[in-house]
């Protein structure tokens, strides 16, 4: 049997491939390295299909598998080198002995013998590329192998060529480009492929990088060189790093497990994260817009075990901080030398993608790393200890409360023992001030940041001194002088700011001060008074020297030391700490200790005790009324008794002076040897007298004391030293009742409390012990109770008088009937107010009521200026004016009718409508009597002043417009005698002279718009009808738009129609414009709007007149042409010739020549040529 040549080939190739374990997925040197793995199931080279036909094919399918990125040994150049090992075990023996593809492709036009690839798989030898070209010759007649499976073959040998250029010439090298672009032709590989082949040999790279976990910033570079090399765009850059991705991850789990990976330490894991931070660093320096920035990341991170963006950046950020350090730390190490500068880490964060947040927090790390090796410190702080005193203690419980004390106990008692650590050696060394400021300007930070920094690291340092050297001035070792300059001292060793140490020293005088309180707070919770009593002395006694070290440093923030320092309600205050019971608690212990008893047996306390008290209410937070309240707690029972003994000695009577002496002389020595203050006497002796002041009221008939009952309680006043001002409302609540019930005896059957009373009416004031502001408001109180049914009594007529039956019984809700009425009939009366029916004389005796019980008064709201004449000081002298100040008083009503509710606003008004209606028409004696009274009237109602104008000026408004409009319907205007009528009801309304001009102006108004509406609504408007019209309302002093209310429109037609009859008949001229603009003024009308109007007319006569002189010249009727031509100059004078008219030269020639021929007689030369030169202008003649 006979096989074709090629099937046989085919055939015995892959047979002697397995024979001689030729496997693509051999290991290479580097496989053996990483150690024993599992490796994924062979596979064909070039991924290409494990039968004879698929040599036929011609797309370049990739062959780095997972297995060709798994042997990438750590680096990119040594993942080449597995690369090309890799394809050169999966080769066929030709391509793999390709040396020189464009000679083979050459000799590929004839087939290689069979023979000779069967033997030069059987025998590998090195001398086998020498002799392939001949073994590629003599095929072309062995017969064979055709010329395109050799073509594939040196196709398929380019990726490893790539490769190895890599390698020859590295990828920095001068002419690497060149060089790989090159190997495209001699490999005779098209586009699509030799770029998917770049992509993989990138890819390979990369991976090769990231296998290595220990990441450099010439990695960047050196992938920045790559990808020039290879000469890929974004697009394939992003292609290869995901393709990377996907196979570097899965090599990577299978080996490792991805609880692994969690383990940010675990190599595979960091070398994950390299690969995002490679990826991250590529896609930005290659100027990815932010889109595909998104789009390429997402995918590489989604390929290394499903990481979201946010995950990845976050962890290629992590793997970037590390460089920057080290970036930082050189910066640190070389700031001296001059070599470094802002501008470098600038770049470097650029090239590592920091951003200036984390590069912020970054530099202030550093700054404080540098600040503690200035301080001769290691850079890192040790935390061993505490985590070592932390970690001890976790194994320690307790079960109960008792050993819970105990261990807080003890945790107290060694922190107590605890010796300040002496640490006054630690400063900045030499020069480190000029060090920390170049740094600190090299890295961008601000001086609060650095002084931030500077605080963080030496503060406790500072604290340290300065709390040892307060206890020491406490402890009278050293003087505050002394101690504030160690203080300061120290400060200045440690670089800290004037700014930061008022609080730093406020916080170390609150514990050094807080120490003695806590344990002063300890004694006085077991009861230990004498211990409690001395330690509060030695705290008094320390914040007296704290006090005196900060006055040293000269604060003002400190003058109220007690206030800064020992505030209860902050807790981080001397005594914020300490509860409010055990703070009261201590103080009172401490006044207790203060009490001493002298040898009469007498308690008291000193006046240093009592210095002593106000300081340690300072110290506890205890207020004045606290400290008081203890004082009274303590002494009041005492005071309370001997003033007791004494009220009760004195209101059983016969008082006198001799016992008021005796009395008091005793009280006094109650308060004098306790020292109690004046307010704590009233207090107790307040209460006793109240007490005495009901006593005698429920005793004593009528409620009125007796004589002998107001001196004994004089008498008790002058003893317990209280003022009358201070009695005022006992003496009201116990007397005000007799008082009220004099005053409505003395108003009697009239109501009017006659002048005789009024002496012994103040004479039981002043009796009842009762105040002059109490005994007025009573006063008006029971004028209230008598003046509310007369109110009511005038209400009720007045809505009975005013309204309907209907009305009434609606507003009151009660069906009356006719009988309720006087006549029986409906309200009705003038102005729309019911007249019938006399309340007036009701209404003035409320008045006279109000008024004459002084209800009335007078209050200054102002000053105002007036003249005096001054008499001659000497005979024959001149007299003076001068000029004085004087009040101005207005009157008050403090009971009205709307406050007392018995009637609302509505009906209050409606009542002073009437009395004013009433007054303004009653014709009897009592008018003026009436007319005095509105405002009283108005004001016992409680109606403002200008709520009584308001009404008059509505009742004045109908009385104006009536009279108005019947006298200028009768005179056409108003005279003398009608403006003094006006007058005269203008002050019968109390209307003000401003609205009473108001009400006229508006009233003439409204006549004379009426009057407007039916001149023009009647058509038969006449220019002299409309001059008429407009002088009128002139001299009225209304405008004619604002006022009357015409229109623009209106007002133009006005001039026009007025303006029209005296241009016709020629007496409006040029020489008489000033009428014009004084028609056009009174009419309200602009400038141009007269022009725009007369022009239009002249305009509209013209035309006429033109017509007029051409059919006048034609008809031969010369004279009469030339009278309508003169009528033409004349309207051309108005408009400088300027009439816009459209004439026939020949007609115009023909007028021009006929207006000059006329009779000239008696008229000057210029005047006839200023005429003639008018005609051709308006003829369009040109002169």
């Amino acid at each position: 049997m006979r096989f074709h040549s090629a099937a046989c080939a085919a055939v015995l190739s892959a047979a002697t491939a397995s024979a001689f374990s030729f496997s693509p997925l051999a290991v290479p040197p580097s496989a053996a390295r990483n150690g024993p793995r599992s490796f994924a199931p062979s596979r064909p080279a070039f991924g290409l299909p494990a039968n004879t036909n698929a040599l036929a094919s011609t797309s370049y399918a990739p062959t780095s598998s997972i297995t060709a990125l798994n042997l990438a040994g750590g680096g990119g150049p040594e993942a080449l080198d597995d690369y090309i090992q890799t394809l050169s075990n999966s080769e066929s023996k030709l391509a793999s002995k390709i040396q020189n593809p464009k000679l083979v492709k050459l000799a590929g036009a004839a087939a290689l013998p069979l023979s000779y690839v069967v033997g030069a798989a059987m025998t590998p030898s090195r001398r086998l590329a020498a002799r392939a070209v001949g073994g590629v010759v003599t095929a072309v007649t062995a017969g064979a192998i055709g010329k395109s499976a050799v073509e594939e073959d040196v196709r398929r040998s380019c990726p490893a060529a790539i490769a190895k250029r890599l390698k020859e010439l590295g990828v920095d090298g001068a002419n690497i480009a060149d060089g790989i672009a090159r190997l495209q032709e001699d490999y005779g590989v098209d586009d699509e492929d030799f770029t998917a082949m770049k992509t993989e040999v990138y890819a390979v790279y990369l991976a090769g990088m990231a296998k290595n976990p220990l990441a450099k910033t010439a990695e960047l570079k050196e992938l920045s060189n790559l990808k020039s090399a290879l000469n890929l765009n974004n697009q394939q850059t992003g292609q290869a790093h995901a393709e990377a991705a996907v196979t570097f991850y899965r090599d990577i789990t299978r080996f490792t497990s991805v609880d692994e990976l969690y383990d940010e330490d675990h190599p595979d894991r960091v070398s994950l994260d390299k690969l995002l931070f490679l990826s991250e660093r590529a896609f930005k320096q290659g100027g990815e817009t932010e889109e595909a920035f998104t789009f390429e990341f997402s995918r590489v991170a989604k390929a290394l075990g499903g990481l979201s963006i946010t995950d990845g950046l976050d962890r290629a950020k992590d793997l970037a901080k590390p460089f920057y350090e080290r970036a930082l730390a050189s910066t640190r190490a070389k700031l001296n030398s001059g070599a470094v500068n802002s501008d470098m880490l600038s770049r470097a964060r650029a090239t590592l993608g920091i951003e200036d947040v984390e590069a912020k927090e970054m530099h202030i790390e550093a700054f404080a790393r540098e600040v503690r090796v200035q301080l001769g410190l290691p850079e890192e702080e040790d935390d061993d200890d505490y985590m070592d005193d932390y970690n001890e203690n976790q194994d320690k419980r307790v079960e109960t409360v008792a050993e819970v004390k105990q261990k807080l106990e003890a945790m107290k008692e060694a922190e107590e023992k605890k010796e300040i650590e002496d640490t006054s050696d630690i400063k900045f060394k030499d020069g480190a001030f000029d060090t920390l400021s170049q740094l600190q300007d090299v890295l961008g930070l601000t001086d609060e940041d650095a002084d931030y920094e500077i605080a963080a690291a030496t503060t406790d340092y500072w604290r340290n001194t300065a709390l040892s050297t307060l206890e020491d001035a406490i402890a009278k070792t050293k003087t505050p002088a002394k101690a504030w300059e160690i203080i300061q001292t120290r400060q200045n060793e440690l670089y800290l700011k004037d700014s930061s140490m008022k609080e730093m020293m406020t916080s170390m005088v609150m514990q050094a001060l807080g120490s003695p309180l806590e344990k002063v707070n300890g004694f006085a919770r077991v009861n230990n008074a004498a211990a409690t009593y001395d330690g509060l002395i030695d705290a008094i006694a320390a914040k007296e020297t704290c006090k005196d070290v900060l006055k040293e440093a000269g604060w003002s923030e400190f003058e109220d030391f007690e206030k800064v320092c020992f505030d209860p309600s902050d807790r981080a205050s001397a005594c914020g700490f300490i509860t409010n019971p055990d703070r009261h608690n201590m103080y009172k212990m401490f006044f207790v200790r203060s009490v001493k008893t002298n040898e009469d047996g007498v308690k008291n306390i000193s006046e240093e005790s009592y210095g002593l008290l106000k300081e340690l209410r300072g110290m506890l937070g205890i207020s004045e009324e606290e400290g008081l309240g203890q004082i009274r707690a303590f002494f009041g029972p005492e005071l309370q008794s001997v003033l007791s003994e004494a009220t009760d000695e004195i209101s059983r009577g016969n008082t006198t002076e001799e016992l008021l002496v005796n009395l008091k002389e005793k009280v006094d020595r109650v308060i004098n040897d306790y020292k109690l203050d004046d307010e704590m006497v009233r207090s107790y002796a307040g209460p006793l007298y109240n007490r005495a002041v009901t006593d005698i009221g429920m005793n004593t008939p009528g409620g009125i004391p007796s004589t002998e009952e107001v001196e004994t309680l004089a008498s008790l006043r002058k003893l317990l030293n209280i003022a009358d001002d201070e009695t005022y409302d006992v003496h009201l609540e116990v007397f005000g009742g007799a008082y009220k019930k004099g005053i409505k005896e003395a108003l009697g059957t009239t109501g009017v409390i006659r002048e005789e009373f009024r002496q012994p009416l103040e004479d039981l004031r002043d009796r009842l012990g009762v105040s002059e502001e109490a005994a007025k408001e009573i006063y008006m109180d029971a004028i209230g109770e008598r003046m509310k049914p007369m109110v009511e009594f005038i209400s009720n007529e007045m809505e009975r008088l005013v309204l309907t039956k209907d009305q009434l019984a609606q507003k009151r809700g009660t069906d009356y009937g006719e009988d309720y009425f006087k006549d029986g009939s409906k309200a009705s009366g003038n102005l729309g107010l019911g007249t019938d029916g006399n309340i007036m004389s009701d209404i003035m005796n409320l008045i006279d009521f109000y008024v004459e019980n002084g209800i009335v008064q007078k209050e200054v709201v102002g000053t105002k200026k007036v003249e005096k004449k001054v008499p001659a000081d000497e005979e024959g002298g001149e007299e003076k004016t001068i000029t004085e100040e004087e009040p101005v008083y207005e009157s008050t009503y403090p009971i009205t009718a709307i406050g007392m509710g018995c009637v609302d606003e509505q009906v209050a008004e409606l009542c002073y409508r009437q009395f004013v209606v009433s007054s303004f028409t009653d014709q009897s004696p009592n008018a003026a009597r009436y007319e005095a009274s509105k405002a009283t009237f108005g004001g016992i109602l409680g109606l403002s002043a200008d709520k009584m104008e308001e009404v008059g000026s509505s009742i004045g408004g109908m009385v104006y417009d009536n009279y108005i409009t019947q006298s200028m319907s009768t005179k056409g205007a108003l005279d003398q005698q009608d403006m003094m009528f006006l007058a005269n009801i203008q002050g019968k309304l109390g209307i003000s002279a401003e609205k009473g001009e108001e009400m006229l102006l508006d009233t003439q108004k409204k006549i004379i718009s009426e009057e407007a509406s039916a001149l023009f609504d009647s058509g038969l408007v006449t220019p002299e009808k409309v001059k008429e019209f407009r002088e009128k309302c002139n001299s009225m002093g209304l405008d004619l738009e604002t006022d009357v209310g015409l229109t623009k429109s209106r007002l133009v037609s006005m001039f026009a129609m007025e303006i029209t009859p005296g241009i016709d008949s020629g007496e409006i001229t040029m020489e008489s414009a000033d009428l014009l603009a004084e028609i056009q003024e009174s009419l309200g009308l602009t400038e141009e709007e007269g022009e725009e109007v007369v022009a239009g007319l002249i305009q509209e006569r013209a035309n006429g007149i033109l017509a007029d002189v051409i059919g006048c010249m034609l008809r031969g009727m010369e004279v009469v042409a030339v009278e309508s031509m003169e009528k033409l100059v004349q309207y051309a004078a108005f408009v400088d010739g300027d009439l816009g008219l459209d004439v026939e030269e020949s007609n115009a020639n023909r007028a021009c020549n006929l207006f000059e021929s006329k009779d000239w007689s008696g008229v000057d030369e210029e005047a006839k040529e200023e005429q003639i030169s008018l005609l051709k202008k308006a003829l369009g003649i040109s002169a």
